[in-house]
């Protein structure tokens, strides 16, 4: 089985973020979910970059007296009809965000960054002060157990104002902060057909397969996958994620030819007994979707908080019944629009229904 670390969960994010440091990976997520019909993103727009220009930033800036993160990756892509590409209109930042589970402030993080972009540029000598900045697209991807459930616009991290409904208007609203990103939710994806085409949607295949039923199609489109480098890289993530041991992998990498490195890992996957995903993948299933109920209270707790007050902590108790992400997705849904003393009802009116146990 695969080493894990002390909380009994397997180290992979440094080799998912090794295989999204790949151009390719970048570019087709904005071309297969970005862009509409399921992204937010005009298809135009995406065609109108040129991809071969695509190159990854530091993620750190340094200053004279300290290093300044400003996201786990900063992309930088030109547009193809752009006179002057050295403008800030001649390109455009790609700001991405992995995350394992929904994070509640991640619209607030995603627009400090943004800021924080915009003021090294500035200081770096890129825009000048009072000019243009390059427009920026921030994304998360999302490759955790359950669906994404944390606002994706800063408005909705901010209260509405307690007004009498005399004086209630949207006047406020035009002066507060509206930073929107953009989530890749790997659960919403999972049953796509991967494809060679797209290295992402692959990667999603890859990551959702629980069997080696449904492992050993991945496999076969990942033949296909260029550049090789990156399909090696991914192949290698997939088998530490499923808890093949170190040896097994060391050899599996001393082999001459990737073909041959799918061959015998098809061979070997026939084998796997049930027994063996049951002490893997499923721990590893189970563990990841109780810690994303869980994440999921808390967003819903602070999100209660913003709106409710100091109130709101009487929605504790109810939602430490609630073991359902499905469920706690329709309680987010609820506590946008109703009262608090409604919201407790609808959670306990519905708690002994089976659909959610």
């Amino acid at each position: 089985m695969a080493q894990q670390d002390n909380r009994g969960r397997l180290p992979r994010d440094p080799a998912f973020k090794r295989i999204c440091s790949h151009s390719r990976m970048i570019a087709d997520a904005l071309r297969g979910y970005a862009a509409k019909p399921g992204g937010p993103l005009d298809p135009r727009t995406v065609a109108a970059l040129d991809f071969r220009t695509l190159r990854k930033l530091p993620a750190e800036w340094a200053r004279e007296d300290f290093r300044l993160r400003l996201s786990d990756q900063v992309w930088r892509v030109r547009f193809r009809r752009a006179r002057d590409r050295s403008a800030p209109a001649g390109h455009l930042l790609i700001l991405v965000e992995f995350q394992s589970q929904p994070h509640p402030d991640m619209a607030l993080r995603m627009a400090g960054y943004t800021a924080q972009i915009y003021e090294e540029l500035e200081a770096a000598g890129v825009v000048r002060r009072g000019g243009l900045r390059p427009p920026i697209f921030p994304m998360v991807i999302h490759n955790g157990p359950g669906r994404w459930t944390a606002p994706t616009t800063l408005s909705g991290l901010i209260a509405r104002p307690a007004l009498p409904l005399t004086a209630a208007t949207d006047d406020l609203a035009a002066f507060q902060l509206n930073h929107m990103y953009f989530v890749l939710d790997f659960h919403r994806h999972r049953a796509d057909d991967p494809s060679s085409d797209n290295a992402m949607s692959l990667l999603i295949g890859l990551e959702s397969a629980s069997t080696p039923d449904e492992l050993l199609p991945m496999l076969r489109v990942l033949r296909g996958l260029t550049p090789r480098r990156l399909a090696g890289t991914m192949l290698e993530w997939t088998l530490r994620r499923l808890g093949v041991d170190v040896e097994t992998a060391e050899e599996m990498r001393r082999m001459a030819s990737l073909d041959e490195f799918h061959s015998q890992l098809e061979e070997r996957a026939r084998g796997w007994t049930e027994q063996w995903f049951a002490e893997g993948v499923e721990q590893g299933i189970e563990q990841g979707r109780a810690e994303g109920v869980a994440a999921q209270r808390e967003g819903l707790r602070r999100q209660a908080a913003l709106r409710f007050g100091a109130t709101a902590r009487l929605l504790d108790a109810h939602l430490d019944g609630v073991g359902s992400s499905a469920k706690l997705t329709e309680i987010g849904e609820w506590l946008v629009v109703d009262t608090l003393d409604e919201l407790i009802a609808k959670i306990e009116a519905t708690a002994t229904d089976a659909r959610f146990d």
